[in-house]
């Protein structure tokens, strides 16, 4: 009985620390990871539908190394799995179930059961393939709960969005959903003086531009990620812009979102920022765009794909 008391007490102490170290993910966090991960490991050629359309499907095949990679980054981005101490982490999958139970109808037991068969795992050296060998076996067991807890169902991120109307939504460009935000405006008059640059360095301003820069995951908690600035330029075919890129964001003396935007755009790169930023906002109204094939095909392009997002 006292040993059952300590291993309760021990359980509920890592409980309360995940709780601290991990922020549940909302439906738009969870739907950017399985983008993200698709845009990075979908191959070219003539299989990639095929890929695409059986991970969709919470099926982890062909088993190979294309598959391997894609299920270690899903887990890293869910936090399921922690690249740097290549360990898995089942501490989170309760603090998961607890923030949005209510709309998955998940049993508590079945959490348990997963959080338990993932405590067993061991990812050897963290290569895609170990990862994926020791997970296959639990995902195959307990799919119909990750689904759920992990915004998989269309049913239950459709009641989270109806409850939770803060959460962007899918369709939603990051401009329109932060000028919702920090501006207090709906429709396109909030997203007019964001796009257009009326408010200056006002502090509405410098707010929204912060969480613009969030959802663009230029920024996080701890600070400034430079490789995704420099990935949005590589993917307007600016590549070679890479070292200036990096010059201009070392040498800003602000360490604010706002900060950065406006050495950018004082900066030589200005323009081609501009370009790889809208066409970031467009990618950010649908996550997919990336991993259904589609590339970037000139400012032009970008501006008349931009008039049919709905605000």
């Amino acid at each position: 009985m006292f040993v059952t008391g300590v291993l309760l007490f021990i359980l509920l102490e890592l409980f309360a620390q995940a709780s601290q170290a991990f922020k549940a993910l909302d439906p738009e966090e969870a739907w950017y990871v399985y983008e993200r991960c698709h845009e990075d490991h979908l191959p070219s050629g003539p299989n990639r539908e095929t890929y695409l359309k059986t991970w969709k499907f919470w099926k982890l095949e062909p088993n190979d190394a294309v598959t391997h990679c894609y299920v270690k980054c899903t887990l890293a981005g869910l936090q399921m799995y922690d690249e740097k101490t290549k360990t898995f982490k089942p501490e989170t999958v309760p603090v998961q179930h607890e923030a949005y139970k209510s709309f998955t109808e998940v049993e508590s037991s079945k959490v348990n059961e997963l959080q338990q068969a993932l405590s067993s795992l061991n990812a050897g050296s963290g290569s895609c393939a170990e990862v994926f060998n020791a997970y296959l076996p639990v995902h195959n067991k307990y799919v119909g709960v990750t689904r759920k807890i992990y915004h998989g169902t269309v049913g239950s991120v459709a009641k989270i969005y109806e409850a939770k109307p803060e959460i962007k939504k899918q369709e939603e460009s990051f401009f329109a959903y932060c000028a919702k935000k920090a501006l207090g405006v709906n429709g396109k008059e909030g997203y007019k003086k964001l796009r257009d640059y009326e408010l200056g360095d006002k502090e509405e301003f410098r707010n929204a531009m912060d969480c613009v820069f969030r959802g663009f995951r230029y920024m996080d908690d701890s600070g400034l990620k430079v490789d995704e600035v420099v990935r949005d330029f590589t993917l307007i075919n600016k590549s070679d812009l890479e070292p200036k890129v990096r010059s201009v964001l070392a040498s800003c003396t602000g360490t604010q979102a706002y900060d950065y935007y406006s050495c950018l755009l004082n900066s030589s790169v200005k323009e081609d920022f501009r370009n790889a930023f809208y066409f970031h906002e467009l990618r950010s109204a649908n996550y997919g765009y990336l991993a259904m094939g589609k590339v970037y095909e000139g400012p032009e392009k970008v501006k008349e794909e931009l008039k049919k997002l709905n605000y």
